[in-house]
């Protein structure tokens, strides 16, 4: 079997209300490290990928890995990186790890945007953030830690900078090889989370509202009591006022 610790780096629209609901995160860099069953390293993979969706690099996301436009102008399509990487897990049974669901939620959501076929990849998978912070004692903190914390708190040599995908999955392959004893069963992914949730538009029905109320009290209301059913109505959608019961 083969193991694949992969790591991903995004981009994403640098203006509020511009993303893509389909694929809010566009991958422009996977990296992943490859394991035998004794967990000893056999191979290696890193792809720079030039944005489709979001073409210009978010400065925040700049600052934080060092990848610029001009880095990615060159680079291939994401069809050509998931080529290569299907190429690299191979045809054996596999398991992806990750630091967190997001990586493998969105690889399939830009898998499905673009076009490709989910079934070359596999979808198990194992999340090792929960038992590196169940390791370190980090259940306070929700059951989360942070990718250099959780190196640093194992005493791993901190040698490559964070944020690059190859070095993030190579710190993440050294946390599991801490971590575990015996590899859990892994999550089996489903491609239904891909899908974009869409949010069904609503609005009040203003006299069907104030019918229900002259009914109940059998006679027609005032402006100012149809006006105070309305705000009473949509105060009660918000619950502003409700408070906890001890």
């Amino acid at each position: 079997m083969n193991h694949i610790v992969i790591d991903l780096e995004f981009n994403q629209s640098a203006k509020r209300g511009q993303s893509v609901p389909e694929c809010p995160f566009e991958i422009i860099q996977i990296g992943a490290v490859k394991l035998d069953d004794n967990l000893k390293k056999t191979g290696e993979f890193t792809f720079l990928i030039k944005p489709k969706i979001y073409e210009k690099i978010n400065p925040i996301v700049e600052r934080l890995t060092g990848i610029t436009d001009e880095i990615l102008n060159d680079s291939p399509c994401f069809e050509e990186a998931y080529d290569a990487f299907v190429k690299f897990v191979g045809d054996e049974d596999s398991v992806l790890y990750t630091w967190g669901v997001d990586d493998v939620k969105f690889l399939f959501k830009n898998i499905k945007f673009f076009g490709c076929d989910t079934k070359l990849i596999t979808k198990k998978y194992i999340n090792i953030q929960p038992f590196a912070a169940k390791a370190a004692n980090s259940l306070s903190s929700g059951g989360t830690i942070g990718l250099k914390n959780a190196a640093e708190f194992f005493g791993i040599d901190i040698n490559l900078k964070f944020h690059d995908a190859l070095n993030d999955a190579d710190y993440t392959a050294k946390i599991l090889k801490i971590v575990f004893k015996d590899l859990p069963e892994p999550s089996i992914f489903s491609t239904s989370e891909t899908s974009a949730r869409t949010k069904i538009q609503t609005k009040i029905d203003i006299k069907e509202l104030i019918n229900y109320f002259e009914n109940s009290l059998d006679r027609k209301l005032t402006k100012e009591e149809k006006a105070i059913a309305l705000t009473a109505y949509k105060l009660g959608i918000k619950k502003k006022y409700n408070i906890k019961l001890q």
